[in-house]
């Protein structure tokens, strides 16, 4: 570093302005140095704060809290803040906390690159007869709503309002189990509260 640069920077302004190069020994100018990273790194991180909202919360390992975070987090290979971080943020825009978002990758890769062979054999119509055309076609249809299918589920899940409906447009018997069900709850939450 040149001595026009070095005396420039805000450490050599600091120990000029207190003096200390002129009148201070070794150890003098070694505790003004100290004093100035200290001040220095607490501006810093006051500018990194006004940025970027820092939080400290603590997990209990006796009831298992930290285990269980820990544990999530290493299955969707992410430190345990970026995993706290992804579930609050999935949590807020209702979608899911991908795994593992290499495999997910992969997999959305894999099912377009069979969309897309598919889609080249089909193209190859005048080798095939009609019933053969037409399966091909089948496919292609069904793979193409496969992937669609499997990213709506992975990254956008169904609200529970959601699951309910399909379910009950589905199997409408599903309507009475559920109103069954919630009904001997309530009964059974009113039974504990008197």
């Amino acid at each position: 570093m040149s001595n026009t640069k070095k005396h420039q920077s805000g450490m050599w302004e600091y120990l000029d302005s207190t003096g200390v190069l002129e009148w201070g020994n070794d150890e003098a100018i070694k505790k003004a140095k100290k004093a100035y990273r200290k001040i220095y790194f607490t501006k810093q991180k006051r500018k990194q704060r006004a940025v970027k909202r820092e939080f400290t919360i603590r997990f209990s390992k006796e009831n298992g809290e930290f285990i269980k975070i820990a544990h999530e987090a290493k299955q969707h290979n992410l430190k345990i803040t970026e995993f706290l971080k992804s579930a609050v943020m999935a949590y807020i825009n209702q979608t899911f906390v991908i795994p593992d978002h290499w495999q997910v990758a992969e997999l959305e890769l894999l099912l377009s690159q069979c969309l897309n062979e598919i889609q080249t054999i089909v193209k190859q119509k005048e080798r095939y007869s009609f019933d053969r055309e037409y399966k091909y076609e089948l496919i292609e249809k069904r793979i193409e709503k496969l992937e669609s299918e499997i990213h709506l589920v992975l990254k956008n899940p169904y609200t529970i309002e959601e699951i309910v409906i399909r379910g009950i447009e589905e199997k409408p018997s599903l309507k009475e189990q559920l109103l069954t069900i919630l009904t001997n709850h309530k009964n059974d939450y009113q039974n504990q509260i008197t």
